[in-house]
């Protein structure tokens, strides 16, 4: 009889007198195994579960618009993959009781992350107290986000959101966060939690790369710091395994058709939208963005021009068709304002190709000619003037210099310096 069990049958034996002992051993044993095996089905039927979601998603990536390339197909497998790893850690390890964040890291990339930020997520149950809690260290903005439900699979809502400016920051860079009952009287630092809230999403922003600590976060369930989590039950892993098996498929086909229905279908190739307002579809507060999707012919480049604004953090990054960053810490597929050579005409002009033109914004597809492009500008207090729209213009590759004003090409050492600059920051950002 498995350890696991044992508790029935002595538990049951308890309760009859000592001399009946040896029957009522009988009898509970015959129970437990009853029960044991029933549990041992469940857990059976659950990982069937998991198996058949693996087998769809391999099934949805292989039928997604997005596997076409060699490339292409290669990152699709990438992603099915990098979700499996995601749904592990949020289906079956995390608990809202006990809970610890979640990180996105450059191993789990997905939904157009942004290279510039730590994202951490945690399940949280409605209606209850939490404390975040943590040092902001080389981030230069920090914000707290409650999710019900998961909008960004067209299933939920944004229940709360907390900007930077709102969270008490002390001079040593310490900061609390209090996730409170609906109904609690206002303080600083606090955001209500609504019932039907189901995740809280922290994003540490790093608008400047820099090798000084990143700064940590915490999340605790407000009263049950010190208690002590009980194993699961062979019932409650089933559950975990199912809602594992739930987030993989769910995760492996809402980005691809993402990026199908909201990039490619809506406008064409190599052509930017308008600056949308986030906050209109529940997203941020001052944070605009601009999108689009490429497609660059061997031998030409897409050149974008930007200008400096007013907003706190800009940058702008690529992707691939499966709606995840492009390699960021060994090549150089995004970059911040900071991070960005201004020509001589007051602009920046960044380069999407496959191929190094040497010039500094280069972001490097890593041989992908389909992708998207993300162009955020987060602090806001006002739209984006026309004028300072991004503009995007197909190029051949020998066309950019006299398309740059000021157009100069690095070195092969000064290239290897700015990726080995962006490595190490990324090394200390995750501590990898």
């Amino acid at each position: 009889m498995q350890s696991g069990c044992n508790h029935l049958w002595v538990r049951g034996c308890s309760a009859f007198r000592r001399g009946a002992a040896a029957a009522c051993l009988g009898i509970a044993a015959l129970h437990a195994q009853t029960v044991c095996a029933a549990e041992e089905d469940t857990l059976s039927a659950a990982f069937e579960d998991f198996q058949r979601a693996l087998q769809q998603a391999e099934s949805d990536v292989r039928s997604s618009p997005a596997f076409g390339s060699d490339a292409e197909r290669a990152a699709g497998y990438q992603h099915m993959l990098r979700m499996l790893l995601k749904s592990i850690e949020a289906g079956m390890l995390q608990d809202a009781r006990y809970p610890f964040f979640r990180v996105m890291d450059m191993h789990v990339r997905e939904g157009g992350d942004n290279p510039d930020q730590r994202y951490l997520f945690a399940p949280v149950e409605g209606g209850a107290a939490y404390r975040i809690h943590g040092e902001l260290g080389s981030a230069s903005r920090i914000e707290v986000q409650l999710y019900a439900g998961e909008p960004w699979a067209g299933a939920g809502r944004s229940a709360g959101y907390l900007g930077f400016e709102a969270i008490p920051i002390d001079a040593e860079g310490r900061f609390e966060v209090y996730l409170e009952p609906p109904g609690a009287a206002p303080r600083p630092g606090a955001l209500s939690n609504p019932e039907d809230t189901t995740t809280v999403v922290v994003r540490q922003i790093y608008a400047d790369w820099t090798q000084d600590a990143p700064g940590h976060v915490h999340i605790d369930r407000t009263g049950m710091e010190g208690d002590v989590r009980l194993p699961d039950t062979g019932a409650e892993v089933a559950a975990r395994l199912r809602e594992t098996a739930r987030i993989l498929e769910q995760s492996v086909a809402v980005w691809p058709a993402f990026v199908e229905q909201r990039y490619r279908q809506v406008r064409e190739a190599n052509v930017l939208s308008p600056p949308l307002d986030t906050s209109t579809l529940g997203g941020v507060k001052g944070r605009w963005m601009v999108s689009g999707h490429f497609d660059i012919p061997p031998g030409h480049a897409l050149l974008l021009r930007t200008t400096p604004t007013s907003a706190r953090y800009q940058a702008l990054q690529i992707t691939d068709l499966w709606f995840a960053s492009l390699e960021y810490a060994n090549g150089t597929a995004s970059f911040t304002r900071s991070q960005s050579t201004l020509a001589s005409d007051g602009a920046y002009y960044h380069v999407i190709a496959a191929q190094d033109p040497g010039y500094p914004n280069w972001l490097g597809t890593g041989g992908l000619q389909r992708g998207t492009v993300l162009l955020r500008y987060d602090g806001m207090t006002t739209a984006l003037a026309e004028d300072d729209w991004p503009q995007a213009t197909l190029l051949k590759l020998e066309e950019l210099p006299a398309a740059i004003p000021g157009f100069f090409v690095l070195s092969a050492a000064e290239r290897a310096e700015q990726v080995r600059a962006r490595r190490a920051h990324v090394q200390r950002r995750f501590s990898r």
